[in-house]
Parts: C-alpha cells; structure tokens; sequence
C-alpha cells in the first residue's frame, strides 16, 4: 500500500485536526438547564437534582485551549502570537448542546457533545513551529515526535437520578447518569516516530501511525465511509454541605466506550523517499505509505474526566476551586460568585491557560464567556454557554 501524503508541511495530525474541530466548536456555541458546572469543561452533577426546581432546559457551552498559541491563530493558520512550548503541551476541545426536563429529582436530556484532547511533547511541537513560519532547522538536529490524540462527536440521551442522603451523614448527597449514544464522527490515534533536519530547509522524517479517523487529514483516501457504531457511559456525582463549606466529586464517563462495526483505520510507516525543493526554499515531498489501511471494527475509549471542587459560602460571597483531571493531568480553576437580587455573578480563572470566565445569571437566563486575553486574536483559550431553565 502506498499513499502520497499532501505535502510534508501537512503531514501533522496534531494542527488540522485542531484547526477542524475548533471551528466545529466554535459553529455551535450559539445553537442555544441547571448549569452543567460552575466552571468551563466541567459536568452536570446529578448530585445537585436533590431539592433542586422541577423544569425544562435548553443548553450550550463550549471551551478551546492550548498551551503553546493563540487559538485563533491555528484556526486561521497564520501562526502568529507568543509560543511558549513545553515539555507537555495541551489543547483542549468540549462542547456540549441539550435539552430535556428536570422533575422529581429526575433529568432526562436529549444531546449532541463532542471533546478532543491532544497531547504533545516539545520536539514535535517546535519542529512544526519552525516550518509553518518558515524559519531556519539545526542542520543534524534530530525531533523526536510524540503526539497522541482522543476525539469523538455524538448525539443521544441521558438519565440523571439524585437523591439526599442526610440519613447517613447530614449534608451528603449523590446522583447518577446513565447515557447512551450514537457515534457520528472520530479522531483516535498517535504518530511516533523521528525527523531529522537534513539542512536548514531540509528533513527528513520516519513515523510511525497508528490512526483511526473520520476525515483522514493526513492523505487523500477515495473511501472514508463511518460504519454503524454505538455509545454508552455513565457519571458518578456526589456533594456535601456543612455549615458554610461545599464540596462535590464527579467523576465523568465511567465505562465510556464508543463501539464501532467498521472505521477507516492505518497502522504503518510513513517515509518520504523523494523530494523536490519549493519556491520557498522549504523541501516538498512525495512521501509512501506502507502497511495497513482499510477497515476495522474498534472499541474506542472515551478518557475519563474527574472534577473536584471545594468552596466556602460567606453570606452572598461564594469562593473556590475545581480541579479537573483529564487522562491523569489536572486543569485547575478558582471561582468565585456574588448574589444580587434575582442576579448571580460568577467568575472563574483557570491556572493552566491564564483564562478569566464571566457569567451572569438571572430569571432563568444563563450566558458566559472565557478568555485569556482581552483581544480574542491573542487568546489561548476561547468558551463560551448560554442556557435557560424554564421552573414551574
């Protein structure tokens, strides 16, 4: 099998993949519930339905990030702004949109939620840095790449149950939500391997993919029909109150799995055998593609995720943090939210990305923003919600 990839400057699963699923993220925000949680990438604990207003909700949110430039600049590919690689670097992409109702301690929601998590280490990323913005490689330096991705969209529908437990221990209650979906689109896999700068426009590359896709954005492939696939998972919520302190555990899609009857699916090597040099002065090249290609069925995992906060409440004052961990590795906000009269201001600020979160609150009506920076073009992290609960 051999394929002939878009050119070596395209061969990166880590910044198509990013730029596609941003947009998606971004398109739906303002399609338009009890909040899914106080702070952007967080859950709907089925803890809090105890004593909570029976009604109806319609609901959206989404959040993007990465550590090393600003998001837009990826979207738009003009790599421009402040990069700051890392040893471990980061982008995070979850959006969620849903409706359904709220009564007895019960929730039943239609929905439509999707989430990518990227994982990269510095080589791979100051290695595409350097060639997207054209500039000069280390003759004889040798990158190691290391970039592994989990992304999925789907539609289906969850039940929410919570109860209080005050017969146990005062205070504590706890809930659970049980989902089920269809799978409509995916990016799973990682690229390994090593390029070698063989000049200061020059390289040369030998990379390993083990690659499970949608859209494949690696090659042109004449067949990328999804087969049938299905999903389920569950949460688990719990919260305490005592006296002015609150704590709540989520842990989030426990057992998450997305079983699919046949994917398209690669597991080779990528060399590139011949090139050619660019106006640019860069090399192009002709790379092959040798090994497997074609279709599987596969049981793709969903990470989970585990929010833990903790707050205290001092009159209409409430402050806090939530730790988030995604695949072992924590994103870290402080929160803080005021009381007015039929008005509830929050703000949250999260220590990986620099990012300050406001929401208002009143008559039902909910609508926030994220930001990094006061200009959007700069911003390494972008989210966005709004929601409304209609009580009765």
């Amino acid at each position: 099998m051999n394929h002939a990839l878009q050119g070596g400057r395209k061969a990166s699963l880590f910044l198509p993949l990013l730029r596609a699923a941003a947009l998606l993220c971004i398109s739906i925000i303002f399609a338009a519930s009890p909040a899914r949680g106080a702070v952007p990438m967080s859950g709907f604990n089925p803890a809090l339905l105890a004593g909570h207003k029976d009604g109806a909700f319609l609901e959206a949110s989404a959040f993007a990030a990465d550590t090393v430039l600003p998001v837009m600049s990826i979207i738009d590919d003009s790599w421009r702004g402040r990069f700051t690689p890392k040893e471990h670097n980061l982008a995070d992409l979850y959006w969620y949109a849903g409706s359904g109702v709220v009564a007895r301690q019960w929730r039943v929601a239609a929905f439509n939620r999707g989430e990518l998590f990227v994982d990269s280490n510095r080589d791979s990323i100051e290695f595409i840095y350097s060639v997207k913005k054209k500039l000069d490689l280390t003759t004889g330096r040798r990158y190691q790449a290391d970039i592994r991705m989990r992304g999925w969209t789907a539609s289906g529908v969850e039940v929410s149950r919570g109860a209080s437990l005050d017969g146990l221990l005062p205070g504590l209650c706890a809930g659970l939500t049980l989902r089920v979906m269809t799978p409509h689109y995916l990016q799973y896999g990682s690229m390994n391997g090593a390029v070698t700068a063989t000049g200061s426009k020059s390289y040369d590359y030998d990379l390993y993919l083990d690659y499970a896709y949608g859209h494949n954005i690696l090659y042109r492939v004449d067949d990328e029909t999804l087969g049938w696939g299905y999903g389920y998972s569950a949460d688990l919520g719990a919260s305490y109150r005592r006296g002015g302190w609150h704590a709540e555990l989520l842990v989030r899609d426990l057992a998450g799995t997305l079983m699919w009857d046949s994917v398209p699916y690669t597991k080779a090597y990528a060399v590139n055998p011949t090139s050619t040099t660019a106006p640019n002065g860069y090399q192009d090249f002709t790379p092959s593609i040798s090994g497997y290609e074609g279709k599987k069925s596969l049981r793709q995992t969903i990470p989970v995720k585990t929010d833990l906060s903790l707050g205290y409440d001092y009159g209409s004052l409430s402050a806090g943090g939530t730790c988030i961990f995604v695949q072992g590795r924590p994103r870290t906000w402080l929160s803080a939210d005021y009381r007015f009269t039929g008005v509830d201001l929050s703000l949250a600020y999260n220590i990986d990305y620099a990012a300050l979160s406001l929401a208002v609150a009143s008559h039902g009506f909910k609508v926030g923003a994220t930001l990094s920076d006061p200009n959007p073009r700069d911003a390494r992290a972008l989210g966005a919600e709004l929601s409304y609960l209609y009580s009765w």
